[in-house]
Formats: C-alpha cells, sequence, structure tokens
C-alpha cells in the first residue's frame, strides 16, 4: 500500500545516513562502539525492565533477536523464553553479550556473527516464535522482519527523548577530541513516524511508551568522573568542562554518595505477522 506522505524520506531528514549504506563496513563501524554501549547499556539495565515487560512473551517461545549488541535486551528475554537465538555483524559486540550472558547465569542464548543485510545468511535462519530488533538498521526492514516471525514482531527504540549515544556525547559537550553533534528531540520526529509508516503498509500495530533512563551510584563525586570519564576522552585542560557536564546530572544524597541520572523513554511497537499481507509491498521500513 502506497501512502500518500512519503515517511521514509521523512526518516531519513530525521535519522541522516544509516550504517546500512553499501559504503559503510558494519563490523568495523560497530566494533569501536563495543566498551561504549556495553558500559551504557548497563547503565540502563533497571529501566531495561519496563521494555522487556511490555513484550509479550510466553516461556515456550523461540526468540530472534536481531542486532543484539551489547545484550541489553536478549539476556533479560532468555529468562522468560525457551530460546534465544541473537545475531549481530560486530564481533566485538558478540564478546560483551557473551560476557554479559554469562553473569547472568544464562545458557539458553545462541550468539550468530551474522550481518542482516547479507541475505544469503539471513535466508538460513528459521521462523521464531517471536522476533524483534531493537536500536538497529533491521527497525526499517519490516519485510524481512514479519517473514521470520511466527507469532509477533517487535520494534524497539527511543521515544521522545535523548538517545543513548546523545546521552554518552552530552557528558563530552565542548571537550576537545570527542564528536560533536546537536541532538535535538522534536517530537514531530519521533516514532509516529515508523507508526505511520507501519499504518501505510497494511500494519495496525500496537505501541507503548515506557519510561527509560541511565542511572549509576557512585560513593562520591570524583568516582562518577572517573568512571563516566572512560566514555570519552578528557585532556587535563578539558577536565573542568567534563565536570561540569556531568555534574548536570548528578544527584547527592546526605552522606556524599551521588547518582548519576538521565531520563529518557523508549517506544515499544508490535503486531501479529499472520494479520499482515506484505507479498505486494515493495518497500520496507
Amino acid at each position: 500500500m502506497a501512502g500518500i506522505i512519503n515517511w521514509e524520506r521523512i526518516l531519513e531528514l530525521a535519522n541522516g545516513k544509516t550504517t546500512d549504506d553499501k559504503d559503510v563496513n558494519p563490523t568495523v563501524f560497530w566494533d569501536q562502539f563495543g566498551y561504549m554501549y556495553d558500559k551504557m547499556s548497563r547503565m540502563e539495565k533497571n529501566f531495561t525492565r519496563n521494555q522487556v515487560n511490555s513484550m509479550i512473551l510466553d516461556p515456550q517461545d523461540r526468540v530472534l533477536d536481531v542486532g543484539c549488541g551489547t545484550g541489553r535486551l536478549c539476556v533479560p528475554i532468555s529468562k522468560k523464553v525457551s530460546h534465544v537465538t541473537a545475531i549481530d555483524a560486530s564481533p566485538n559486540m558478540l564478546n560483551y553479550a557473551k560476557k554479559y550472558a554469562n553473569e547472568e547465569n544464562v545458557d539458553n542464548i545462541s550468539f550468530h556473527l551474522m550481518d542482516w543485510n547479507n541475505d544469503n545468511e539471513i535466508n538460513k535462519l528459521e521462523k521464531y516464535d517471536v522476533v524483534f530488533a531493537s536500536r538497529t538498521v533491521a527497525l526499517k526492514d519490516v519485510k524481512k522482519l514479519n517473514k521470520l516471525a511466527k507469532k509477533y514482531v517487535f520494534l524497539l527504540s527511543f521515544a521522545n527523548g535523548p538517545s543513548l549515544r546523545s546521552i554518552q556525547l552530552d557528558l563530552f559537550r565542548g571537550v576537545k577530541g570527542n564528536l560533536q553533534l546537536d541532538f535535538k528531540d522534536d517530537r514531530q520526529l519521533g516514532y509516529n513516524i515508523r507508526f505511520n509508516m507501519l499504518y501505510d503498509l497494511g500494519i495496525d500495530a500496537s505501541v507503548i511508551v515506557v519510561k527509560d533512563g541511565f542511572e549509576k551510584d557512585y560513593q562520591n563525586p570524583k568516582e562518577a568522573y572517573d568512571d563516566l570519564r572512560t566514555l570519552g576522552t578528557v585532556d587535563e585542560d578539558q577536565e573542568e568542562l567534563f565536570r561540569e557536564n556531568v555534574n548536570k546530572y548528578l544527584l547527592e544524597n546526605q552522606d556524599g554518595s551521588v547518582k548519576f541520572l538521565r531520563e529518557t523513554s523508549s517506544y515499544v511497537m508490535w503486531w501479529k505477522p499472520e494479520d499482515v499481507d506484505l507479498a505486494n509491498t515493495c518497500r520496507g521500513v
């Protein structure tokens, strides 16, 4: 079904180019972010439960995590289902995900190095009860996700709030040696775009927005600075500016300890593949 609005173009304008472009090697690109994503996702652990608890999962389900990253979702989800197959194009991300699974004593996840954009690899996958994609280029490819799911397809990402990447870079705003981007949270360019894209494809999706965020407790501010500094680069002459950035998000306790807290929100969007006919659809999302 072709809509009267080009939502794909609007999404491109909102998000910029994605890493599925042919001139980008996904392994090289994502490997460099393994440490940062692992550290940030651990800080998000308590909030991630809100997303997991919003998903429809049965104990007997076999689940596919497309673009699992450092295991933020597949590890807690594995505790609710029979088995999870987790795929990612980055060996470094998979190493962090395996480490996280071991720490959580999870043994029902099979990890596979696999590029979602390599159809020869993806076509070898079986069908799963539940297929989900979170904060990955696979979010745009409804047709492929739908084809692999029996019961539900879930899309998850940030909604009307700062993303993991923007929260990380805010700590180093103005600090030399770090990427400087001006993230603007525009409600007109949020998850509503993806919802409308699905609608134009004939998919009547359900959606819920849940509280999300990143938090970590420290004995004192110095411990917070020392820990958060590892997420970027801070030269000695830039230390004061870095600390000013961090201080904006530190909550002080009476005993001198502090909590780092950045709140945001995430959407969980889903549909039943059996209710969708994409046979004549030429484009994905």
